[in-house]
């Protein structure tokens, strides 16, 4: 389910991310997400590897979309959060995510079902 517009707000404009890269920003719930940019698409995650509490900015955004944490390994999924490569076991969060005049707006983080975060993606016009 989808937050309204009042659970969103402003974190980065489109062009402070480059097709290709990962971007840190804080939301002032405090909470640290790092968003993704890879095939058209913008993604948010928790910027906090489940596996040892490392910022996930800091890793490596991979080709089979994946982004690596850069103290252990780990690998997610940029787009579901889900664990592909140990030593996590448990995903990472996601957060709701749009685009508004140029702007990428993060909500609040996406409802998990069955031991998944549902996905929330923007395509980058």
């Amino acid at each position: 389910m989808r937050g309204d517009n009042a659970d969103f707000e402003v974190v980065a404009a489109i062009s402070d991310i480059p097709e290709g890269s990962i971007l840190q920003r804080v939301r002032t719930s405090g909470d640290a997400v790092c968003l993704v940019r890879q095939n058209g698409e913008i993604s948010a995650l928790s910027d906090i590897c489940t596996h040892q509490h490392f910022s996930m900015s800091l890793g490596d955004l991979l080709g089979d979309g994946t982004l690596q944490c850069a103290w252990h390994g780990a690998r997610y999924d940029c787009r579901t959060g889900e664990v592909k490569q140990v030593p996590a076991i448990s995903p990472l969060p996601v957060f709701q995510v749009r685009l508004e005049d140029g702007q990428i707006l993060v909500g609040p983080r996406c409802k998990r079902i069955d031991g998944q975060y549902e996905t929330s993606t923007a395509r980058v016009p």
